[in-house]
């Protein structure tokens, strides 16, 4: 069929290709389109079918498509919940998370305190058709039971013991290392429809772990798991069928997409290497939610764009289960609008894009087959580390793996912040009229957590949003305007070269916006002090002069001398970078400079201190 396509045109190759890349590039370096990702894998402009080995795997799922799950994160009741599960189920879910947790006197979730009440929980939900999964966390054991007799002719029930997950959320496994060993023997599914066992990789990604990270971890995390059962005498098959996967979903669109084919890749090599063919006839179950470490509290509908593209990585890597965070959850901690809209996100994936229909649409992928090979290779990599260093238990107990999600963060953390890696509405292009006073509770609850004493048995790592700094320095405009008080202004002296003056009040404007305060900006002045005057009627709290390097050696020292006499109060800055200037700007009491370089959240904290 190619030949009769094809057969008027050459063949042209690959070199061909690249000359002709090379070419429109008009001198720059054939680099400056190459890009690596977070975990430094190179990104190539285009791909060809001869990138490709010979043999591509075969991703196999337990079933084509997947299931919309919804969350009941919270009720007033068994009944309430049960209720709530039943209208999700009718509104267009598959599947229903019931979260439920209790420690140390707390609870959280759905407020189930004994076993006699699953039945309850369950009562009217058609178990043979809707995948349930409890979310109990150490209470699983407790509830084990019950489970178990609920799920005797369900389509598919999952339990989510985990306890190395609880110590990295809380620094300690919830019972004794013997106990750990005693419970996960006991909780070992003898039946493919009940799994009581989970990795909650997801922690990781929502504290700021990268893609191959949560890969590589999850691996020797199951695997830690899959040694302990099997050194107690399970056999691998019951052990490989009693444990699922809790993995999180970003934004970063076909990395997402390659870690869950890889994932699949690299769980079946390891195993195989328990008993040949394990593989092949245990297919993990994967759940994926949307991570909350992308998710941002200013201008929150960008998170329903952040959660679709999520949704459609997990569906088209190969996720079981998806659950997609409703948008405004900062807000409230589930609104009926941000839970319809994040199921409806999904429902248009497989009505409208029909991702359901194909088996493993990534399949033949020049680009997805060879970033999930680079992906798996990545994360293999890491793993084998982590096994030869004594597995994932030894590496959390000696804070290894802490240590490294948290420097994943503090880079990202760092990109963001000096704007090299974009949030949308919240370091790039500020909605500044937005108010979000609401937000307080949040803040105030994060910020307990990052306060809480972290000396445990293991390090704790801290589930805290890549946009929670933005958040905090931004909800004190809030706040300010909240108490009664003006919303700070800040006046645009744009003057001189229109090019120039222009750009910079741009920059400018979505640089300060970050902050909510109001920004005036201006057409363009003749002289410094036609500006001021402006700025002056317009009860400017901070001037900013936007220019070119060139005008700023005449501009800077009348602009200093004016704001001294006319705005004494008033905070001067000048866009851009002048080195040559600097020193004379400091002499007109001028000592800040907003340019791509500065780091934003430094700047944002010296502004809400001088307020």
């Amino acid at each position: 069929m190619n030949e009769l396509l094809f057969s008027e045109f050459p063949e042209i190759s690959k070199d061909d290709w690249k000359n002709t890349i090379i070419k429109d590039l008009k001198g720059q370096p054939y680099e400056k389109i190459q890009w690596q990702t977070h975990d430094g894998i190179l990104i190539e402009p285009f791909y060809r079918k001869e990138d490709l080995p010979k043999s591509l795997p075969n991703l196999q799922k337990s079933e084509r498509g997947w299931w919309i799950t919804d969350q009941i994160l919270i009720a007033t009741s068994i009944e309430d919940a049960n209720k709530q599960a039943k209208l999700s189920l009718a509104n267009g879910a598959d599947a229903i998370l019931f979260t439920a947790h209790a420690e140390g006197g707390k609870s959280f979730g759905v407020p189930i305190q004994n076993p006699k009440e699953v039945a309850s929980l369950l009562a009217g939900i058609d178990l043979s058709k809707t995948p349930v999964i409890l979310s109990l966390a150490n209470r699983t054991p407790e509830f084990a039971t019950a489970i178990n007799e609920a799920s005797a002719t369900a389509k598919l029930v999952l339990g989510d013991y985990d306890p190395y997950g609880t110590a990295i959320l809380c620094g300690e496994l919830g019972a004794t290392e013997q106990d750990v060993i005693t419970h996960l023997k006991n909780l070992c599914s003898k039946t493919k429809n009940t799994k009581h066992t989970a990795i909650h990789s997801y922690y990781l990604r929502d504290a700021g772990a990268s893609i191959s990270q949560e890969l590589s971890f999850a691996l020797s995390w199951g695997v830690e798991y899959l040694n302990i059962l099997v050194d107690s005498g399970v056999s691998p098959e019951m052990a490989a069928n009693s444990i699922w996967f809790w993995m999180g979903v970003g934004s970063d669109y076909f990395t997402e997409i390659a870690k869950f084919r890889a994932f699949r890749i690299l769980w079946a090599q390891i195993l195989n290497a328990y008993k040949p063919g394990l593989g092949d006839s245990h297919q993990p179950i994967i759940q994926a939610m949307t991570t909350e470490w992308n998710f941002t509290a200013y201008d929150p509908h960008v998170n329903i764009l952040r959660g679709t593209t999520a949704a459609m990585s997990a569906v088209i890597g190969g996720s079981d289960f998806v659950i997609v965070s409703p948008f405004d959850r900062f807000y409230t901690n589930q609104s009926e609008f941000g839970v319809r809209i994040a199921r409806n996100s999904q429902l248009l994936l497989r009505h409208e894009a029909h991702l359901d229909k194909v088996e493993d649409p990534a399949n033949g992928s020049y680009y997805l087959e060879l970033l999930t090979i680079e992906l798996a290779r990545t994360a293999w990599s890491s793993f084998q580390s982590t096994e030869k260093d004594g597995g994932f238990h030894k590496a959390l107990k000696s804070g290894t793996i802490q240590s490294t999600i948290e420097s994943s963060a503090r880079k990202l953390r760092d990109e963001v912040s000096s704007k090299k890696q974009t949030l949308l509405g919240t370091n790039q292009y500020p909605l500044t009229t937005e108010r979000h006073p609401e937000l307080k509770e949040n803040i105030d609850k994060t910020k307990t957590i990052l306060d809480f004493p972290n000396n445990h048995t293991y390090k704790r790592i801290d589930p805290v949003r890549l946009s929670y700094d933005f958040d905090r320095l931004r909800l004190k405009t809030d706040l300010h305007v909240a108490s009664g008080k003006p919303v700070p202004k800040v006046f645009l002296l744009t003057i001189g070269d229109l090019t120039m003056r222009k750009a910079r009040a741009g920059f400018a404007s979505n640089f300060i916006g970050c902050l909510g305060y109001e920004i005036k900006d201006s057409n363009g002045f003749a002289s410094i002090k036609e500006g001021i005057a402006a700025a002056k009627q317009a009860n400017a709290n901070i001037v900013v002069l936007c220019s070119s390097d060139e005008e700023y050696a005449n501009l800077i020292p009348e602009f200093g001398d004016a704001i001294k006499t006319e705005l004494p109060n008033a905070w001067a800055i000048v866009a851009g970078y002048p080195k040559d200037l600097i020193s004379l700007a400091e002499s007109k009491g001028i000592g800040d400079f907003i340019h791509l370089k500065r780091n934003l959240i430094e700047f944002m904290e010296k502004a809400q201190n001088r307020q």
